[in-house]
């Protein structure tokens, strides 16, 4: 069975994907791969739709990053689902909130309950709780911009269509 479906996904500026991804290589250079998908920028996935819904995405994309700002988001603390995913998550604003409702009118509707977060690790709990105090004791809380939405299929992971917010230098 094909269980691939569109996901909307909040993206930083460059400073912000440099300081994320700074995280994950130090966690790299300690031996922690993890199984979250590559090749991907970091973001706040905002939910998800069934693939039916690609042509109605890809209007409201448009229409949705045409009449949103950038906004600037502070990265406050780190966090986990369980013991498989470690991530670093905001102090939630208005922009962030309206930006995910502009997609999905209220917080419950996609394939789960919507948590801002940007996964930094999955992986066994184990792996997990060896890699926790590492990022703990490295993060700082920053503060972060985001610019950009990504619509994307998974899996595998296809770009499909990726907008820039209104006030958003190319």
């Amino acid at each position: 069975m094909d269980s691939k479906a569109l996901y909307l996904l909040a993206q930083f500026d460059a400073e912000t994907e440099r300081r994320l991804s700074s995280y994950y290589e130090f966690l790299q250079e300690h031996g922690f791969e993890g199984r979250q998908t590559k090749g991907i920028p970091y973001h706040f996935t905002l939910g998800s739709y069934g693939v039916e819904y690609e042509e109605q995405l890809i209007e409201q994309l448009h229409t949705t990053c045409l009449e949103t700002a950038s906004f600037d988001i502070r990265l406050g603390h780190i966090g986990l689902f369980g013991l498989n995913v470690l991530f670093i998550e905001p102090n939630m604003n208005f922009e962030l909130l309206n930006l995910q409702r502009s997609f999905f009118n209220d917080c419950g509707k996609g394939d789960h309950l919507w948590t801002a977060h940007a996964t930094l690790l999955i992986d066994e709990p184990d792996t997990i709780l060896k890699a926790l105090p590492m990022v703990a004791e490295k993060f700082e809380p920053f503060c972060a911009k985001i610019e950009s939405i990504g619509l994307y299929e998974f899996f595998p992971a296809r770009l499909i269509k990726e907008c820039n917010l209104a006030n958003t230098r190319p």
